[in-house]
């Protein structure tokens, strides 16, 4: 990924996250309920047979987009990970990501102090571990697109 796309995208999923940690506790729960309507006429649709709560609706929403955040650092934290040529640059390369996603969902948290919603410990771990997912997935797609690049050499060669 281009060092400039990079970050025109993470300004964009930061804006989305950061902002909407601005957004009245009111509005917040409005929006929140509107996709849990939205998300349950889904499964209605499909036969599903789950009742969705808003607060499992509000946590879902912290995990995905923190998972955009973590997907989009580990997308380009990977060159530089794949490139490492000691042991050590290569766990800071994978660590980072991480580490960096912490903090944004450190400082999503604090936002909301501003915002008359409470901060939750919780939701810093469910901001983390969406990071995490993220990052794996960012991964494992650079993984198996080296992978199906390499069988294609190997197939010409």
């Amino acid at each position: 990924m281009k060092k400039r796309t990079f970050i025109i995208l993470i300004v964009i999923v930061l804006a989305f996250i950061w902002g909407h940690s601005l957004v009245p506790m009111d509005n917040s729960r409005d929006e929140s309920n509107g996709i849990k309507e939205i998300l349950q006429a889904v499964l209605d649709f499909l036969n599903i047979t789950l009742i969705l709560k808003s607060a499992f609706v509000r946590k879902l929403a912290h995990f995905t987009e923190h998972a955009a955040a973590g997907l989009l650092l580990g997308l380009f934290m990977y060159p530089h990970l794949s490139s490492a040529e000691t042991r050590r640059e290569a766990v800071e390369c994978a660590v980072l990501p991480l580490l960096i996603g912490f903090f944004i969902g450190f400082i999503d948290e604090t936002i909301q102090i501003f915002s008359g919603r409470g901060p939750m410990v919780q939701d810093v771990w469910i901001d983390f571990f969406g990071v995490f997912f993220g990052v794996g997935i960012a991964y494992l797609i650079v993984f198996f697109k080296n992978r199906r690049a390499a069988k294609r050499k190997e197939a010409e060669g």
